[in-house]
């Protein structure tokens, strides 16, 4: 079973809550913060691994082979939860949390995922709460994104935070902790989780991925778990592919209506062409690349481009043309 260790640049986190456990001074309820891609999840995996392990090692990771690890790594743990968009479910040391063979408490009647974690779903958990653990030892919560729980939800998880069960850790895992009520914030321990360096991110990201390469990590923002995403989906391929079109309509070398028009094909991609641009021209700027009243404008037109395209007040095709013909003009 994989996931089961913290990533290499959480050994501070990882040391912080393992002491707290050592001490008997486990927090019951935990606030998981940090960018897209740092690895909160990786890090909620092996947390909760470790705190239901029935064998954990020297490093309080979880073994992986006991009965505890083997049920949760399918998500048949009964003292394992996950709340989620998708109901209240067995939490699982997949990399999405859950499981199609794991356990299913509640869900949404609708085939289509919610836009919110309902409050049928907390309900759910909190039934199974007020019974002793399964086992016999630590109970684990994930909820996951924790920013959307609808206000019901969060209402109905503030009980179980104030008057927590016995035995019992809920994550609440989040990249905008802003947007959770205050009444959760303030009854929860931080645990912060920043980019980690770039000799970390790559060092990692190489070991993962040997065809990667710095510059995608620099167009996730350092967040190698993003980049690492954006390779295995192939999405990374297609990065290259629009920043080579760009490159081209810059250096002259390929017509820029020509190139509108492919990067207009697919209506669903359009917006992401736009977010790689803007990223683009701000590592232009990070690394002290020419930069003028003229590069404003078109970032700022850029932006405002984006903006239209996801309101659905723009034409994606003859968006691109106007972009590209400027582009190619600030590019002179």
């Amino acid at each position: 079973m994989s996931g089961l260790a913290p990533l290499p640049w959480q050994a501070a986190q990882w040391q912080a809550v393992t002491a707290a456990q050592a001490r008997s001074a486990l927090h019951h309820a935990w606030l998981i913060s940090g960018s897209e891609g740092v690895g909160k999840r990786s890090f909620v995996r092996a947390w909760a691994a470790a705190l239901l392990c029935e064998k954990p090692d020297m490093q309080q990771q979880a073994c992986g082979a006991c009965n505890s690890c083997k049920m949760l790594s399918h998500g048949g743990h009964p003292d394992a939860h996950l709340l989620c968009n998708d109901g209240h479910l067995g939490l699982a040391t997949d990399a999405a949390l859950q499981s199609e063979k794991g356990l299913s408490y509640w869900t949404p009647k609708s085939n289509s995922m919610r836009r919110d974690i309902a409050v049928d779903a907390a309900r759910s958990l909190m039934d199974k709460l007020v019974v002793t653990s399964h086992r016999g030892g630590m109970r684990v919560v994930v909820v996951h994104p924790a920013r959307d729980m609808s206000d019901a939800t969060a209402n109905a998880l503030l009980k179980t935070i104030e008057e927590p069960p016995a035995k019992t850790v809920l994550l609440f895992v989040t990249v905008f902790p802003q947007a959770l009520k205050q009444t959760i914030r303030s009854r929860c321990q931080q645990l912060r989780f920043a980019t980690p360096s770039k000799g970390e991110a790559l060092s990692w990201l190489y070991g993962a991925h040997p065809d990667a390469d710095a510059l995608l990590l620099a167009e996730a923002g350092g967040a190698p778990l993003k980049a690492a995403a954006w390779l295995t989906s192939g999405e990374s391929k297609r990065r290259a592919l629009w920043r080579n079109t760009l490159q081209q309509v810059a250096e002259r070398k390929s017509d820029p209506l020509q190139a509108a028009a492919d990067l207009a094909r697919d209506k669903s991609e359009a917006g992401q062409v736009l977010r790689l641009w803007q990223t683009q021209m701000q590592l232009q700027l990070r690394e002290g690349g020419a930069w003028s009243a003229r590069h404003d404008a078109f970032h700022t037109m850029l932006l405002d481009g984006l903006r239209r395209l996801e309101d659905h007040n723009a034409n994606a095709q003859l968006l691109f043309e106007s972009l590209l013909l400027r582009w190619r003009l600030l590019a002179a």
